[in-house]
This record gives C-alpha cells, structure tokens and sequence, in this order.
C-alpha cells in the first residue's frame, strides 16, 4: 500500500462516551476512503444507522472554554504519559497512540456530534474527524470505537454510537479523558489500553501546514 503523502502540522487530545444509540457493528470488508490518492482503507460504515429527520448538535461551549480545541486541526496526546505519542491513523486504518510527530495521519479534529433530540445528556459530545480524509466531498472518516481498546478509521454515519465521543473535562487545566461507546481511552508508554495508563488528555494546535 502506499505511503501517505504529504506532511501537515497538527494537536489535539480527547475523550469518548457511548451515547444512547441502538446498537450496530461494523462489518469487516473495506474500502477505499479515496480511490487512487493514497489514503488508507477505512471500515465500510454502511450498516452504521444515521440519524433520520431532526437532530441536535452538542453543546461544546465548556469544552472551548475550558481550551479544549474544537473545529481546528490538532494532535492529541496524552500529556502525562512522558512519551511523545500522538492519535494516529495506520496504513491498515487503525487509530492508536503511534503518531511521533505532526503528519496528515496524526492530525485530528473535534466536531459537535449530532445526536436524536430526546438524548438526555448532550453536552460535550464530538465526532473525531481526521483532516485529511475530509477534505472532498462525500461523508467523510471518522474515528469509531469498534471493540474495547480498539479504534478504526470508518466512514462517518452522523448519530452512529461508535463515533460519538463524550469528551469529559478534568479540572479546569484544559486536559480530558476521553469516553467511547466500548473504550475509555487510557494511554500507557505510548500505547492505547483501557485500564491502567493515563487517561488524561490533551489538544495540541497545530494551524501551519509546511
């Protein structure tokens, strides 16, 4: 396969939670997010149920005040762990903490989710949208929490419960922890787990692209 081109500068750090969503899978097939530019295969997303008819966009007012970046391009990490690892998309479009420095692949961005309007609780929810496989038209890539400690690049499918992520803030330090449908996001020596670790996180701006 080949490599990802280009180089762009980015930071960001999250945290998910499963919203009240029914409950889908992903199936296993893949296909490419853009036939012939060199990006990775993403989960075909289209048994993901969407929402029909009315929805509601989250409310992340505290997110931004608290210096939780929303809506620019960022890396995220994990400021605690002592290693300089950063969210990532692989070649096989997995996402973990494998990023060392601020490419395409590693550069990430919050999003208000779109959620049923009967939803409860709404507040601070986000959809994790890669950048650079958002840049054409169509849906989109979004980060999906498929499995416990396992995140997959996957076309988006607004209100899709695996790609809603409650980011949850700490203090008032701007770090989060960052809750999934199936995965508490915990960093540990640079590496995603779902218990021990570091749950804290972080955004890290990032607005010049080389």
């Amino acid at each position: 396969m080949p490599n990802i081109p280009r180089t762009i500068m980015t930071g960001l750090t999250i945290t998910s939670v499963g919203a009240a969503l029914s409950a889908c899978t992903v199936p296993a097939e893949s296909e490419s997010a853009a036939a012939g530019d060199g990006r990775v295969p993403v989960a075909h997303a289209s048994s993901l149920p969407g929402l029909a008819g009315e929805t509601t966009t989250s409310d992340v007012t505290q997110l931004e005040e608290l210096g939780v970046h929303v809506g620019d391009s960022v890396l995220i990490d994990a400021p605690d762990d002592g290693v300089d690892r950063y969210l990532e998309v692989a070649e096989d479009g997995s996402v973990d903490f494998t990023g060392v420095g601020r490419t395409d692949t590693t550069m990430m961005a919050f999003k208000p989710a779109e959620l049923p309007p009967e939803e409860a609780e709404t507040d601070n929810r986000v959809v994790i949208a890669p950048p650079f496989w958002n840049e054409g038209l169509g849906a989109g890539s979004c980060v999906a929490d498929v499995a416990p400690g396992q995140l997959q690049l996957a076309t988006c499918a607004p209100g899709a419960v695996e790609q809603i992520w409650h980011v949850l803030p700490v203090g008032e330090s701007g770090q989060f922890e960052l809750h999934g449908a199936s995965t508490q996001v915990h960093v540990d020596n640079g590496e995603l787990v779902t218990d021990g670790g570091h749950p804290g996180l972080s955004t890290v701006e990032s607005t010049t692209r080389p």
